[in-house]
């Protein structure tokens, strides 16, 4: 079992804890027996957050891993002027930060604030390294953790040249349908994930695509969706490129 250090006190992590920590990306493709076995290398603490707090500032030295527990919390840049621009929403079990942990100068890129309730479970680089030397999949998987955060940001900051909603999803379908060479190409991520990537809110871009099904651009069935008009789509991708 996992022993998790408590401010003043210890516990035995109850089942939920471990389920959770089970689900985080650190530790998929293992085995309930390899989790168990790697679990007693563990030395963590948990830290819990109510909504609203201020987890970590920008610019904080970053030197434990924190994995989402349970709740949900926000990357924020935040300007002089008090601007807000959200970064990312991570929620559990999600890692926070993980590509900022070795990193040259390991300081928080954004603040961190609790948008729930949030319980946070923190790892030591130095128990992070004894993971990596004890089970290879752990060390893939974190490798491949930050190339998918690394890709979304690249995507992020492709999208922001579009300026409507309808602009954003014409440019993503039509890069959708030429990697997966089809018409109906499949959207493999969550729309609340994919609305993160574009930057707006999730209602906003169920009525973008909604406008597309409308006016018969497009077509949703289930996670696939149908090009009916692409040189529409490439309308909207090029009149936002020559008004640039």
């Amino acid at each position: 079992m996992v022993r998790i250090s408590v401010v003043g006190y210890s516990v035995v992590m109850e089942a939920w804890m471990r389920s959770t920590l089970k689900r985080c990306p650190l530790f998929r493709g293992l085995s309930d027996d390899r989790f168990d076995q790697i679990s007693g290398l563990l030395s963590v603490g948990v830290r819990s957050f109510h909504a609203g707090s201020q987890v970590a500032f920008r610019g904080d030295a970053y030197e434990d891993l924190l994995i989402i527990l349970s709740g949900y919390l926000n990357g924020e840049f935040r300007d002089y002027s008090g601007k807000v621009l959200k970064v990312e929403t991570l929620h559990a079990p999600d890692t926070v930060a993980s590509a900022v942990l070795f990193a040259p100068e390991n300081v928080l890129p954004v603040d961190l604030v609790a948008v729930s309730d949030v319980d946070l479970i923190s790892l030591s680089r130095r128990v992070v390294l004894t993971l990596f030397h004890e089970e290879e999949q752990i060390l893939l998987n974190y490798l491949s953790d930050n190339g998918q955060k690394l890709t979304l940001l690249a995507e992020k900051l492709r999208f922001i040249q579009f300026s409507t909603i309808k602009e954003k999803i014409a440019n993503y379908l039509l890069d959708l349908s030429k990697r997966q060479d089809t018409e109906t190409p499949e959207l493999r991520i969550t729309k609340e994930k994919l609305a993160e990537v574009f930057g707006v809110t999730r209602p906003s871009l169920s009525r973008g695509f909604q406008q597309l099904c409308d006016a018969g651009v497009i077509c949703q069935e289930g996670s696939h969706i149908r090009l009916l008009q692409r040189r529409e789509l490439e309308f909207l991708v090029h009149k936002e490129e020559k008004q640039r």
